[in-house]
């Protein structure tokens, strides 16, 4: 036989003179493949199986044999995205926490070279799935997907098994809990609490800036006396307080909606400070700032940024203490109080998404996010009344 190259798709047959079956050899990506006759295989049936092999190359169905795990393609584009600076510190955190859900729950496929990987395979995986909260479900899904697409596009599997009719996304059997905003009567309530027997505690103000902007937890921790305009009587909010990839807190350079991919930062605004903002404000300008980064509210007994989780600490133990609401309060339900008053007002949708740092059109803000109280429903009906 010759030692004639041959490019993608082409194929040579020749005998072998040890064994006396036939030997077909292609080259797919410059690489030398061989197929071996069968014993008691028909010549037909080997060379229809050998002209099968070339026309899926030559039709770009090819494809090659591979032992390449499935977790292995999920967990390297998770570093790869990382890697390229598409996903943030905090990002790669949430994506870490989801191949690990899938570690748990899909162990009886992901360890499997990705070919041998069926619908069936996902289908058993999902009553483990169910277990957890839907959001991390949702997440894991995404990637699971991702996972399959990737494998598709660098042609190491035909099809995405995910794409079979009958496979459904699981859901969760966990009940899903809701944050709600405070009634009216309930914000009343808080903020008479912040303002007479709860006037000198150092989270005070962080509350009531919440209740006052809507910012997110992190965006109130990470104001500076730099970000203040009393001139204009504005404020800058352009950044949060994120974790690294050790979790580590960190001050991050951008808001929780930037978009590394196209470098937009929706949660980026200026909002303007009404009086009792404006003298929250200036309380914690006269206080000593001697951090690093003139942080408006830093924690001088540890040198180091104020934890969220002991917020929302101290808002459950008031909570408790004053009987405030029902809910399971925390700063997250501060934030929702904010927007729902907002609706309740009339206040177009616009301008809540801009005010709160949401994408222009997105349905978190209504469908997440607002809530209408008793007081607001009963005073709409008194109209028709």
């Amino acid at each position: 036989m010759g030692k004639k190259v041959k490019g993608n798709g082409e194929g040579t047959l020749y005998k072998s003179s040890r064994t006396g079956l036939y030997i077909g050899q292609y080259v797919t990506n410059n690489k030398r493949h061989s197929v071996y006759q069968k014993k008691n295989e028909k010549i037909g049936d080997f060379k229809k199986r050998f002209n099968d092999i070339l026309s899926s190359i030559n039709t770009g169905t090819y494809i090659e044999k591979s032992n390449e795990l499935f977790i292995s393609i999920l967990e390297k584009h998770i570093e790869q995205k990382h890697n390229d600076g598409i996903t943030s510190d905090s990002g790669y955190l949430r994506d870490l926490y989801s191949i690990n859900l899938i570690k748990n729950t899909c162990s009886n496929f992901i360890n499997k070279p990705i070919q041998k990987v069926y619908a069936d395979d996902i289908e058993e995986a999902k009553q483990y799935i169910r277990e957890y909260a839907q959001t991390s479900i949702d997440k894991a899904w995404r990637l699971l997907n991702k996972t399959f697409k990737l494998a598709v596009s660098r042609r190491k599997i035909i099809f995405n098994p995910m794409d079979d009719e009958t496979l459904t996304k699981p859901i969760s059997i966990k009940e899903t809990k809701k944050v709600e905003a405070l009634t009216i009567k309930e914000e009343k309530q808080l903020r008479q609490i912040l303002n007479t027997k709860e006037i000198n505690h150092k989270y005070r103000n962080i509350v009531l800036l919440q209740l006052d902007t809507g910012m997110r937890i992190g965006e109130v921790l990470a104001r500076s006396k730099d970000d203040i305009d009393f001139k204009n009587n504005t404020l800058n909010i352009h950044n949060t307080l994120t974790k690294d990839t050790e979790g580590k807190t960190i001050l991050g350079k951008h808001t929780k909606t930037y978009n590394k991919r196209t470098g937009i930062d929706s949660g980026k605004r200026i909002i303007t400070i009404n009086d009792e903002v404006k003298q929250i404000l200036t309380q914690q300008i006269k206080n000593k700032i001697t951090n690093i980064n003139n942080l408006l509210f830093w924690d001088y007994e540890v040198n180091s940024y104020i934890s969220y989780y002991e917020i929302n600490s101290w808002l459950k133990r008031i909570n408790k203490k004053y009987k405030i609401t029902n809910l399971d309060l925390s700063s997250h339900n501060l934030r929702h109080t904010y927007i729902t008053r907002l609706r309740e007002a009339g206040v177009d949708m616009k301008i809540i998404q801009y005010l709160v740092g949401h994408v222009e059109g997105s349905s978190i803000t209504d469908n997440i996010y607002t809530s209408i109280s008793k007081e607001f429903i009963e005073s709409e009906l008194q109209k028709i009344n």
